[in-house]
């Protein structure tokens, strides 16, 4: 026992004593003249030491150096290209022996990269890079005599590992003054173990910086397992977490989780995000996702593949068309990449109580081109985007309408608008698909079975089919929208078949002076899309049928009522009746031009009258003028009764006028005189019954009788 004692105190006394012989007999300042003379040959800079060279003996024997930099050339905004205020390094002794380098892990603290391209596209990078590609073989000095002798030992290789590198408190900055970009690196805390090809190490790093006007704080840990091709090598147990800010926006925090990240091997993958956009105080979006997918990588393919992925996302915030918005987003992904193809398939899109399901096909390039086949089971736009409160409607079934000859209250209205909306985005892509829907809610309307088909190419919108149910009948509708010239041309082709006409005219136009089932078609094109050109440009034609309804706001019965009055001179009967005329049929043409819709052939059919008409509509005001010429046919059932038939075979003409939402009707005494033979006649009569008793036999005076006749004419211009 007291044998190997002593062996060991030998041994450790061997051991002080080498020490101290090295550190008595070799001082490592003394090849500073050569290190920095090597350099200089090497790549034609300086390198300078300010600090001593020291040996190392705890936790193992080494060196450290302090301040050491390499110096960039004249002419450059900081002289150093790359400089370390410390720098630490062991050497293992006994390996040496062996033909084994082991160098123990190397920290440097302090370090810091600059690197500059100047405005003509020198940078202090460009001798070195020119340096290490030229040649050195023609340079070497050949062997033989000078050189040492080469022994079979030294013909063994050499076997170099690296315990580790740890930088402390690094930085770099990077600027190109050619365009004003510069990226810095602020502080740089990285500890990576020992780099054995085939092995798993641990790496840990914390960083921060700025990318331009992009600001970064990372943090980030791993294990890497090193691989002699760079691109086969691999990590697990990665976490990295951080935030990112610019002026516009920011990301609060951030988190990226993956078990393993191998080229051809499926990952699981976890990501956590919260950020905002705008100012901090009141940003305009603000939110959170979170979510996790598989994804993997295959090189030889150029094949990028994400599955199971389930993302969920919370925003708040101006910019959305509600105060808070809930989306989800799941399904699968396929990208080659060589054919720049995304197959999007198994897709769940959700956006609060909307959920849309389907495929599509990404094709990116110049112009990317989407392809989609969605389906889903409601849509509520107005609980997105917002509903307006309407106004009462103008007219009811109790008589809002204007009574016959009073003057209706216009409404006041806010002219139109002549700013062309922006239709860049119809450029950037090509677009073709299909969206089904159970059903849609839009400004008002209840949609069931919708079907849309588009497509989108060059900057033309195409709507090749446009299906739905509504109010009982069916919309369909296809169109053409040009946005390649300024402004825009349209083109549009829609039919309604069968749709009760009361709600559908409260809805959309905020008036019910009509009820019915109703088909309308209308086929229209036109230049330019804002309000004013809308209403002022669009040309075309629309035709009217509405079945076994009704007129609100009007009541033709009455009105023929106060025409009998009117002719016999004897007040009308004071009957309160709804302002409402039934009718089994009418039907209408309008032609649409220059901001006008003209029409010379409606026509209504009621029991005991028959109603013709024509007139106009400026789109713009929103004004009436339409002249109905009503006939009683032979029928003292419905309406009026047998008043209405005492005036069979004359026509009645009634005047609308006023407003869209405030019309006025009224009796058009002048044309109810001046159009009618049988008035005319009667009326004759009756100015000679009253000339002969009131004048007598005078009355038959020629000279009289031309005065009334003239004062009859007259009257019937």
């Amino acid at each position: 026992m007291k044998k190997i004692i002593y062996i060991l105190l030998g041994l450790a006394l061997a051991a002080v004593v080498a020490i101290a012989a090295l550190v008595s007999l070799i001082d490592p300042n003394q090849f500073k003249p050569q290190l920095a003379e090597q350099v200089r040959k090497s790549t034609g800079r300086e390198l300078v030491m300010e600090g001593a060279i020291g040996w190392r003996f705890w936790p193992s024997l080494g060196l450290s150096l302090e301040k050491v930099a390499l110096r960039n050339p004249a002419g450059f905004a900081e002289p150093d290209l790359v400089r370390f205020e410390q720098g630490e390094a062991s050497v293992g002794l006994l390996p040496l022996l062996s033909h084994r380098l082991e160098i123990g892990k190397v920290t440097l603290s302090g370090a810091h990269l600059f690197v500059q391209t100047r405005a003509d596209g020198s940078s202090n990078l460009s001798d070195l890079l020119t340096a290490s590609a030229e040649p050195k073989g023609a340079d070497a000095q050949p062997s033989g005599e000078g050189q040492p002798a080469t022994t079979a030992r030294d013909e063994k290789p050499w076997q170099i590992s690296l315990q580790g590198i740890a930088l402390v408190e690094a930085s770099a900055l990077v600027r190109d003054d050619r365009s004003g970009a510069v990226s810095r690196l602020d502080r740089l805390d990285l500890d990576l173990g020992q780099l054995t090809p085939g092995e798993w190490v641990p790496v840990t790093l914390a960083a921060k910086g700025a990318q331009g006007d992009l600001a970064f704080d990372l943090k980030g840990h791993a294990q890497l397992k090193l691989a002699r091709e760079a691109i086969k090598s691999e990590l697990k147990d990665l976490g990295l977490s951080g935030s990112l800010s610019d002026p516009a926006q920011r990301l609060d925090a951030f988190s990226l989780k993956a078990d393993r990240l191998a080229l051809g091997e499926w990952s699981s993958l976890t990501l956590s995000l919260q950020g905002a956009q705008g100012a901090a105080a009141k940003p305009t979006l603000a939110g959170t996702l979170e979510g996790t997918l598989k994804a993997r990588f295959v090189r030889e393919q150029q094949l990028l593949e994400v599955s199971d992925a389930v993302l969920a996302a919370k925003l708040s915030g101006d910019a959305l068309p509600r105060p808070q918005m809930q989306l989800k987003l799941a399904g699968f992904a396929r990208a080659e990449l060589d054919k720049q193809t995304v197959t999007l398939s198994n897709l769940v899109m959700g956006a609060d109580d909307a959920l849309l399901s389907g495929n599509g096909i990404v094709r990116l390039g110049a112009l990317p081109k989407v392809e989609f086949d969605l389906k889903g089971e409601k849509l509520d736009l107005d609980a997105w985007f917002g509903q307006p409160a309407k106004d009462a409607p103008a007219a009811a079934a109790s008589g809002a309408a204007a009574p016959a000859g009073t003057k209706a209250q216009v409404p006041a209205t806010q002219a139109p608008s002549t700013v062309e909306p922006d239709l860049a985005a119809l450029k950037r892509m090509d677009l073709a698909g299909r969206l089904q829907l159970g059903n849609l809610k839009a400004k008002g309307m209840d949609l069931r079975a919708v079907d849309l088909q588009l497509a989108l190419a060059g900057g033309q919108l195409t709507l090749k089919q446009f299906s739905a149910g509504v109010l009982g009948g069916k919309v369909t509708a296809n169109g053409v929208l040009d946005a390649r010239q300024q402004p825009a041309r349209y083109q549009v082709h829609k039919r309604v078949q069968g749709v009760d006409v009361r709600p559908l005219l409260q809805t959309l136009a905020q008036t019910d002076l009509l009820e019915g089932k109703g088909d309308l078609e209308v086929q229209v094109q036109g230049t330019g899309l804002s309000e004013q050109a809308l209403l002022s440009r669009m040309q075309g034609k629309i035709s009217l049928a509405v079945h076994d309804g009704a007129l609100h706001g009007i009541n033709l019965a009455e009105m023929i009522r106060e025409a009998r009055a009117t002719l016999t001179g004897k007040g009308a009967d004071q009957v309160k009746e709804v302002r409402k005329t039934d009718f089994s049929a009418l039907t209408a043409s309008f032609q649409v031009a220059d901001g006008v819709a003209r029409s010379d052939d409606i026509q209504l059919f009621a029991p005991a009258l028959r109603v013709k008409g024509q007139g106009q509509t400026a789109l713009v005001p929103e004004t009436l003028d339409f002249l109905f010429l009503t006939s009683v046919v032979e029928s003292s059932k419905g309406q009026g009764g047998k008043t209405v038939d005492e005036l069979k075979d004359i026509t009645i003409p009634v005047r609308i006028g006023g407003h869209w939402q405030a019309p006025s009707y009224r009796l058009d005494v002048k044309a109810l005189l001046s159009n009618n033979k049988v008035l005319e006649e009667k009326a004759r009569k009756e100015a000679e019954r009253g000339l002969k008793k009131l004048l007598g036999d005078k009355a038959d005076d020629e000279g009289i009788k031309g005065a009334a006749d003239q004062l009859l004419k007259g009257l019937f211009k």
